[in-house]
């Protein structure tokens, strides 16, 4: 639980840490204030904003490799087979990944 009046915390902003990076503060004097302050971004303690700003830097990397990969990566078996039953291309077990993307391409040109 969080005694208040307190201090949230977030990055950048114009106060710098020796050694650090830079940072800005806003105070709470109650739970709603602190609640909508966090939503928009402010932590409890200085720890937590430089965390949570590598944390967005990190998801951002990740979901622009992830986008990368989607573009140049062949689809797997299971994205093939989900894209043919939702367009009602018949496929079996023994039909191969090649000749269902053939099957599948055919579908979208009509």
């Amino acid at each position: 639980m969080t005694d208040f009046p307190t201090i949230l915390y977030r990055t950048p902003g114009p106060y710098r840490k020796p050694g650090g990076e830079t940072y800005d503060t806003e105070g709470a004097a109650d739970q709603e204030t602190f609640d909508a302050l966090t939503a928009k971004g402010w932590f409890p303690s200085y720890e937590e904003a430089i965390g949570g700003k590598r944390a967005k830097k990190i998801i951002a990397s990740a979901e622009a490799f992830e986008d990368a990969i989607d573009e140049v990566s062949a689809p797997t078996r299971d994205e093939l087979e989900s894209k043919a039953k939702e367009l009602g291309v018949s496929f079996n077990a023994r039909t191969s990944d090649k000749k269902l993307a053939e099957r599948i391409a055919e579908k979208l040109e009509v």
